[in-house]
């Protein structure tokens, strides 16, 4: 028998697994000859026969933007063995957007807004270089470390595409988290840069209340009232902290018509990102007149994290939605996005199993 090829590239030592999802593990790698630690993306080669484009496509896109803003994770190096890919990017140790918040002693609208500034502005530069994310939400947003004043970083390129100017609004499958897709993604009349717009509405009125502007009973109900643009800013209690300013931010954004939606350029210069001074409701219980403090609302939000995550942590694999009472059109791309889920349930199955024989430490 002939010597199996090593799995694990001589130039790295891999560590603990930081994450996985329905292609890939992600673990923490050490450079053996530099000591500096990276998060090594671990792409089974066997399960992504037919589909290696797609790493491909992460490649591409992410040779085109890394090192090229502080806020976007930087694809250092990838290479191959026998068995796997590896992709190796930052470390990124600060942990995800709402941990963070939630660790924070007091939380104000000031402090979404700088949030959402700086993520907008890392946007615009994707989108500048000709690219569309597609799958921007609070669990792609990570702090690079700990320290107080780290930058946020956009994580996971896996959706994203180069677009060419002539040829925007091309894009036509079904992909991203529920919850946080374009009215366009479902209706499949075209997408492209402008769902990052309206993922950046939903992180906006995420941030500023601890819950999404579509949540629903059922993923049918979400689905309809995406494509409805149906929500309110409710239940009152939670944004009576919240100023107009912000609440018009966050419409703009959720623009129903991907043609009248705002370009990053465009929601940069709304008077809530782009004002001088703060913008924010009195706290009455303040000597002062100070902003009121949005965490305690949110942390009520938070100690139900389960089941948000649960809503929202499946990157491309859509769950099931019922196609009773749903129009043929739409009872037919009910039927896909439910084949999709289970299609990726079995893929993720088999990439653990995978994983295992090849011991990837």
């Amino acid at each position: 028998m002939p010597p199996q090829t090593p799995t694990v590239p001589c130039q790295y030592r891999t560590g603990k697994t930081l994450g996985s999802g329905t292609y890939a593990v992600v673990k923490e790698a050490v450079h053996i000859k530099t000591g500096e630690y990276y998060a090594c993306k671990v792409i089974n080669k066997k399960l992504m026969e037919g589909r290696e484009h797609m790493v491909r496509n992460e490649i591409h896109v992410l040779k085109r933007v890394s090192k090229g803003y502080p806020n976007i994770v930087t694809l250092h190096d990838y290479f191959e063995t026998a068995h796997n890919l590896y992709l190796v990017f930052d470390l990124c140790t600060g942990g995800e957007l709402f941990d963070r918040i939630c660790a924070k002693g007091n939380y104000y609208e000031a402090d979404a807004a700088d949030l959402v500034r700086t993520i907008l502005k890392a946007v615009q530069y994707i989108h500048d270089a000709g690219i569309v994310h597609r799958d921007l939400k609070p669990e792609n947003l990570l702090f690079r470390s700990k320290a107080e004043d780290s930058d946020i970083m956009i994580a996971d390129f896996g959706l994203s595409r180069v677009m060419e100017e002539e040829k925007l609004r091309v894009l036509t499958e079904v992909c991203g988290t529920p919850g946080y897709m374009a009215p366009e993604i479902f209706l499949r009349t075209g997408h492209s840069k402008p769902v990052d717009i309206w993922a950046i509405g939903v992180i906006t009125y995420f941030l500023l209340c601890g819950y999404t502007p579509f949540d629903r009973d059922t993923q049918q109900q979400e689905m309809q009232a995406i494509i409805d643009g149906d929500y309110k800013f409710e239940p009152a209690e939670y944004w009576a902290g919240v100023s107009q300013t912000a609440k018009d931010f966050v419409v703009d954004c959720l623009t129903h018509d991907p043609n009248q939606r705002p370009t990053a350029a465009q929601a940069l210069q709304n008077k809530w990102l782009a004002s001088d001074e703060p913008h924010f409701v009195p706290d009455p219980d303040s000597p002062t007149g100070g902003p009121m403090d949005l965490l305690p609302n949110l942390k009520k939000v938070f100690n139900a994290r389960q089941t948000f995550r649960k809503a929202v942590l499946s990157t491309i694999a859509i769950r099931r939605f019922s196609n009773h009472g749903l129009p043929p059109a739409m009872s037919q791309l009910a039927n896909e996005v439910s084949q999709y889920k289970q299609d990726a349930e079995k893929e993720h199955a088999f990439l653990t199993k995978e994983m295992a024989k090849t011991s990837l430490g």
